[in-house]
């Protein structure tokens, strides 16, 4: 596993999963969305819904608008993993409350291809809070709206991971003083 760097790089992967639920171990990743980013653009992006073999609920739908028929036909987080874990080679991984995500990454690597994710990890919500502590929240659509990226649409994968990459690059330029 990885270690947590706490800097500011103008390469990486940033990513976000939407899950069945909250735990590793008894949920399933549903939609894993990931993109490329060197200084501070988007060049090469990933999206992939996966099934996850059982229902997804009402409120994880109403969360994301993944319905169960969508999932439908999508291949299965055995077919998925190996190709994402190829195209995120060693990239350093960004993600907001990224603990969340390595734990069901980290999960399934194990199960599916016999170990855990070795790529070192940011996290925006760490960072956000070390920036801007007199802050009371630090979720992703407070961090969105703060900085005025975008309106929060979707709680989709990609939409999510690139709205975090925003994130990122608009508090390195803070922390930077441009």
């Amino acid at each position: 596993m990885g270690r947590y760097l706490d800097c500011w790089l103008d390469e990486y992967v940033v990513l976000d999963l939407e899950t069945t639920g909250f735990s590793a171990a008894r949920d399933a990743i549903i939609d894993i969305g990931a993109a490329r980013i060197v200084e501070g653009r988007v060049v090469e992006e990933f999206s992939q819904l996966i099934n996850p073999d059982r229902p997804v609920s009402r409120r994880i739908t109403q969360l994301t608008g993944i319905t169960n028929e969508m999932l439908d036909g999508q291949p299965s987080i055995e077919t998925v993993l190996p190709e994402f874990l190829d195209r995120l080679g060693s990239n350093v991984l960004l993600g907001h409350n990224i603990s969340f995500d390595l734990g069901f990454l980290n999960h399934n690597a194990q199960l599916v291809v016999g170990h855990p994710l070795p790529n070192d990890y940011m996290d925006t919500m760490r960072l956000s809070r070390k920036l801007f502590p007199q802050e009371r929240t630090h979720k992703l659509e407070a961090l969105i709206r703060r900085f005025d990226i975008a309106d929060v649409e979707e709680h989709r994968g990609l939409s999510d991971a690139i709205q975090t990459a925003q994130c990122y690059e608009y508090m390195k330029r803070f922390a930077r003083g441009c």
